[in-house]
């Protein structure tokens, strides 16, 4: 018998509904976009909700809460969820606040929360396993419905039944599954250092002081005078729209969104020209520069870029030191408008010097991945690995669905 079994062995678990165990409760209400602005509390975002692992929430964002306003504040064991999303996949994720918190902290208004009517019923870092757990969120799936945008059914998520084993049963599957998360946590803090090594060194190389340098030491540039010329991207790019790609054959070309490359081909580009994609909607800082033949769909721009101003792989990494979520339209789910983008700002050096800006960061982006050697692998491998012994762990026989399939 494993260590696993023995540790499950004769546990009673004790199957309860959420609504039986606690109260929903949405989140703030009736916010304009300047509320965002200089706001005077912190607020938990939708993505911060869907994207956060399970460990502690770090709350950065503001929003500006009245005085005498009647919003509900987030407390210690609160049980946060995505209520509204483009994908039903999306709906229902889960977080968990695991450490007491010294201020008032709200909660973005396409989520809500679950409020434990007993707050000695589940452990706070045992529900932010247990609630991403893939039984778990399978149920939680099947509350949301919609077409083009889908909304998760209060009424039927109060339905869905849960199991509690008991306090000393938690706080070992706690134990057991932190050890995991706190590694994959470590593994991904040592990544994000590096990550943030390169950008420094990426922001000062394109700094109007280094450009400047850079250019004095360049033979080509000697007896020409150095201009740097301050333009819109409205200027050297048309940034264009993507559509569907679900009328078109397969082929092979891959197809971008958002999020990336979406595991699709199809037989028709938007361009075959170098390229630098910005998300519309959604994950807008990501950013992909791209050489060859693809299409993209509507949640992603894609750039026909003037060579004869601007080197591709040179506005590519201009595009990645803009701070694009600053330039957001929307503060539920990040927006970028055609008219918003025509309007940022670019130091231009002349070709020569953006051609060794382009070497350079070429050669130090190389160095990083090599520097990097197994970390985003060995960070996937921990990350299999804890789900693998979190659905171990957190699997218990389900007697309501054996009840339903009894009757």
């Amino acid at each position: 018998m494993s260590k696993i079994d023995e540790l499950l062995k004769n546990e009673k678990v004790e199957w309860k509904k959420l609504g039986e165990i606690g109260q929903i409760y949405g989140g703030i209400t009736g916010r304009k976009k300047e509320d965002f602005v200089d706001g005077n509390a912190k607020f938990i975002t939708y993505k911060n909700v869907y994207s956060n692992p399970a460990t502690e929430l770090n709350v950065e964002d503001k929003v500006r809460i009245g005085k005498h306003e009647n919003q509900r504040k987030l407390k210690y064991g609160d049980i946060l969820f995505t209520g509204s999303s483009e994908t039903a996949d999306e709906c229902g994720m889960s977080s968990v606040i695991t450490n007491e918190l010294k201020e008032d902290v709200y909660l973005n208004s396409f989520c809500f929360f679950l409020r434990l009517n007993n707050s000695n019923l589940l452990l706070p870092n045992f529900a932010k396993h247990l609630f991403r757990s893939i039984n778990l969120r399978k149920k939680i799936i099947k509350t949301a419905s919609g077409v083009t945008r889908f909304n998760v059914s209060k009424d039927l998520m109060k339905k869905v039944e849960i199991p509690i084993p008991s306090i000393e049963t938690q706080e070992k599957i706690v134990k057991i599954l932190d050890n995991f998360t706190e590694y994959v946590t470590e593994l991904q803090a040592e990544l994000q250092n590096r990550t943030k090594q390169y950008e420094y060194y990426r922001d000062d190389l394109l700094s109007e002081d280094s450009l400047k340098k850079l250019s004095d030491k360049l033979d080509s540039l000697e007896d020409k005078e150095y201009e740097l010329e301050n333009l819109r991207l409205e200027d050297i790019v048309k940034i264009k729209n993507g559509k569907d790609w679900k009328k078109l054959n397969k082929g092979n070309i891959p197809v971008y969104g958002s999020g990336g490359y979406m595991d699709v081909n199809v037989d028709k580009c938007s361009y075959d020209k170098p390229s630098v994609l910005i998300p519309r909607k959604g994950s807008i800082e990501n950013v992909f520069y791209l050489d060859k033949a693809f299409w993209n769909v509507d949640t992603i721009f894609y750039t026909e870029i003037d060579e004869s101003k601007i080197i591709p792989k040179y506005f590519y990494y201009f595009m990645k030191t803009v701070d694009l979520n600053a330039l957001s339209t929307n503060t539920t789910r990040p927006s970028l408008t055609q008219d918003i983008l025509n309007k940022i700002k670019i130091n231009l050096p002349p070709l020569e010097v953006q051609s060794k800006v382009v070497e350079v960061l070429d050669k130090f982006q190389n160095l990083l991945s090599e520097t990097q050697g197994l970390l985003p692998k060995e960070i996937e491998e921990r990350q299999k690995q804890y789900e693998y012994y979190r659905e171990k762990l957190l699997t218990f026989e389900d007697i309501s669905d054996f009840k339903a399939s009894k009757q």
